[in-house]
């Protein structure tokens, strides 16, 4: 099972929740040559790979470049209110900020609940 990621503490956030999770990190709202080869590999090796970008704007926005390269792939929605934390005063959003149970309740709708705890 893959997932599309924008940043490194995503990824360990859904390590977390998910361990054999195969992530593809973008680094941010990019679509560059290393993204779209670590995303064919991602097609190659995984049965099915998601997008589970932040519930905001810039995830939205990466999800778009997404699908110009591989339209069928399915998005992971998170509430947004579930993915809230502040950081030095500033209100932050994103899938690093999301509880691992919220995360493992929400991808437990489109992954085998084994997957969830290996």
């Amino acid at each position: 099972m893959g997932f599309v990621v924008e940043g490194l503490n995503d990824e360990k956030n859904l390590k977390q929740a998910m361990p054999s999770a195969y992530c593809v990190v973008t680094n941010g709202t990019r679509m560059n040559n290393r993204v779209k080869m670590d995303l064919r590999k991602a097609l190659e090796e995984c049965d099915v790979v998601y997008l589970l970008t932040d519930p905001d704007e810039a995830g939205d926005i990466l999800a778009q470049m997404v699908w110009r390269q591989c339209p069928s792939l399915e998005r992971v929605y998170l509430d947004q209110s579930q993915c809230l934390s502040y950081r030095y005063d500033r209100l932050k959003v994103g899938v690093e900020h999301c509880e691992v149970d919220y995360l493992r309740n929400v991808l437990s709708k489109y992954v085998n609940e084994l997957d969830l705890v290996l």
